[in-house]
């Protein structure tokens, strides 16, 4: 019983970390809204717009596009400000945005371009949100149970992408893509309304009486991981998967209902389908994390997802047949997201100094999801020049490639969290001259969650 109730006290869903649980409850269903969205807003641009391939890649890019123009910036002035009254803003003006989408479409003024608009703005307070959310969350947790928080929060997001398209698929079979939008506005605002519960957390940013150049913190987390092996390896794999998955998810939903003839309904089935892979993966990573390995654990999450993205190019014959094949690929691609990204978040939380938590947060977010509105613009251009078959097998065999980097990488050779050491950052005058050292990196005791 002593050990029972021992365990109980870490885990990050007792009574004791409320704060945790109001954080966890507001991702969870901010989460949901943007799997709602994720089927609604390309399906509301096909079926009320009658667009193309290029302009659902446009649509993409622009709700991607802030993380590569603001990224950065936003890291700098996240690092500033109260972190949860950041999150708070961002889902009220999220909330905001969203909701004009289906106004437009009901009073016959929506365009593609003004749903480009929109997606810009939700994207510039989504870059917002996730630093600060990213930042926020070691302040609430316990460094022994950060890998616990991470599976959990990684579960609402697995959940999210399984209940999301499905609550997608109910709406769009009784009514239509702006009512599914206008579900996904009310997401956001209930959770602000769990952030605004949360109260104050014991890591406000403190008032520096003179602060850094902004220059200065711009380039700092940048240097900070180009410093560190690890983080810049990931920054590579990552950015070249999130690159060739956004372009194949720029074709997909053209690909279904042009090439394929799928329903809108059918659609939004088969996505809910296929994201139970996330809640298989979830479940199975911490078996596969013991029987293998972090790192391994991380190769074989980037060779599934190629795997899954190969098979979408042999989809074919009835739809049914069709939907069952898109099923399964779909299914392994949502199940490799969890054992690559809880080991590898996990890591960089732990390695990352809390003063440089926000920046090398930013920095990442910059390479990573930057990659995402360039993937969106090559995947539309790519599927009007060849067509969407095609692109979708072109760009399944890509997949191939982050996952032969992972395999060269010394992130194969890693078996426990604890194994990665960060190297300190020092300054780099042909780099940046006036930088910020990271003092005590090297001594700074990792933990193994």
């Amino acid at each position: 019983m002593a050990l029972v109730q021992s365990r109980l006290k870490r885990w990050p869903f007792t009574p004791g970390q409320a704060k945790f649980r109001k954080l966890w409850a507001a991702e969870s269903v901010s989460q949901m809204g943007a799997q709602v969205s994720m089927v609604a807003f390309p399906l509301a641009a096909i079926l009320i717009l009658n667009v193309g391939t290029v302009q659902v890649g446009l649509l993409a890019a622009a709700e991607r596009a802030p993380y590569l123009l603001f990224g950065l910036l936003a890291g700098v002035f996240v690092e500033r400000w109260n972190h949860r009254v950041v999150m708070i803003a961002a889902d009220w003006t999220r909330a905001a945005a969203i909701v004009t989408i289906p106004i437009l479409a009901w009073t016959d003024h929506l365009s593609i371009a003004l749903m480009c608009v929109v997606v810009f703005v939700v994207g510039v307070a989504t870059v917002f949100f996730d630093i600060a959310y990213q930042s926020i969350l070691t302040s609430v947790v316990d460094p022994r149970d950060l890998i616990n928080a991470n599976r959990l929060l990684e579960s609402s997001a697995v959940v999210s992408q399984v209940s999301g398209p499905g609550i997608a698929a109910l709406i769009l079979r009784v009514l239509s893509a702006p009512y599914a939008i206008a579900v996904n506005a009310a997401t956001f605002a209930f959770s602000a309304l769990f952030l605004h519960s949360m109260g104050k957390v014991r890591a406000e940013p403190e008032e520096s009486p003179e602060p850094a150049s902004i220059r200065r913190e711009l380039l700092s987390g940048l240097v900070f991981v180009r410093k560190t092996p690890f983080l810049r390896w990931i920054a590579l794999i990552a950015g070249t998967w999130n690159l060739l998955l956004q372009a194949l998810l720029a074709v997909f939903f053209v690909f279904l209902s042009h090439e394929l003839h799928l329903s809108a309904s059918a659609i939004a089935t088969v996505v809910f389908v296929g994201a139970i892979g996330g809640v298989v993966g979830i479940a199975v990573m911490g078996r596969i994390n013991a029987w293998f390995g972090v790192g391994p654990t991380v190769c074989i999450a980037t060779g599934t997802s190629a795997v899954g993205g190969i098979m979408l190019a042999f989809a074919g014959g009835t739809p049914t047949l069709a939907a069952v094949v898109v099923g399964a690929a779909f299914f392994l691609q949502n199940a490799s997201n969890p054992l690559f990204d809880v080991n590898v978040i996990t890591i960089r939380q732990t390695i990352t100094p809390q003063h440089l938590m926000s920046r090398t947060t930013a920095a990442i977010r910059t390479i990573i999801w930057g990659a995402l509105p360039l993937g969106a613009l090559v995947g539309g251009f790519l599927g009007a020049a060849i067509g969407t078959r095609p692109s979708i097998a072109v760009l399944g065999v890509a997949l191939l490639l982050p996952a032969g980097l992972t395999l060269i990488s010394p992130i194969r050779k890693i078996q426990a969290i604890s194994d990665v050491e960060p190297e300190p950052p020092s300054t780099d005058s042909s780099t940046d001259p006036n930088a910020d050292p990271v003092p005590g990196a090297a001594e700074r005791p990792l933990n193994t969650a």
